[in-house]
């Protein structure tokens, strides 16, 4: 489900929210999803460390659900459910490849990397690995990372309006070789290993 794969994600990049208790919060969704005719109400996204809490917390509303959720067979509330249904679709992958929430994941997992393993790429890809599989990467493994990690490098190098869109805005993080470890990051968030199976 939507809520176990993002908590997870959340968790291995070191943003999940331990707060317990409390209001319904709103992390990020894209702006007209949640149209309210009757009332004209808006979706405020929350800041800070609300917009990492748990599923459990996300405001929801029957009429305008929030859609990672319904991608990832959220239940739609009108009726008990004994089971949850599960499914594995497209739909699904593209959800953790591009929704802003979990492309914002991957850019705290590749600060995360970095923070742990210093400078050198191949020592940061093999401590993020160990993060979100619990063990060691196989040299395959590694020398598919490094090539994504190098061609993502080569097109950010050339392209700073992209490296900036990558890092969500200029501060200290907004250099190539960090954007092109967040896409690194994104893809080791999306193993099937890590999404189903951790």
């Amino acid at each position: 489900p939507a809520s176990q794969a993002a908590a997870r994600s959340s968790r291995i990049s070191g943003l999940m929210s331990s707060k317990m208790y409390g209001p319904s919060v709103y992390p990020y969704q894209p702006n007209g999803i949640w149209l309210s005719p009757w009332n004209g109400d808006e979706w405020k996204q929350n800041t800070g460390e609300d917009q990492y809490r748990r599923a459990l917390y996300t405001y929801w509303k029957r009429s305008s659900p929030y859609p990672s959720m319904m991608t990832f067979d959220g239940v739609a509330r009108e009726v008990c459910t004994v089971r949850r249904i599960r499914t594995n679709t497209p739909l699904q992958a593209l959800t953790t490849l591009n929704d802003s929430a979990y492309i914002d994941i991957a850019r705290s997992f590749a600060y995360r990397m970095q923070k742990l393993a210093g400078n050198d790429v191949k020592q940061q890809i093999k401590a993020g690995f160990k993060l979100a599989t619990y063990h060691d990467i196989d040299d395959k493994s590694l020398s598919a990372f490094l090539n994504l990690y190098n061609t993502a490098l080569s097109k950010f190098k050339n392209d700073p309006d992209k490296t900036c869109k990558m890092i969500g805005g200029m501060n200290e993080h907004t250099n190539a070789e960090t954007a092109a470890l967040a896409v690194v990051a994104n893809a080791m968030l999306n193993l099937d290993e890590v999404v189903t199976k951790n």
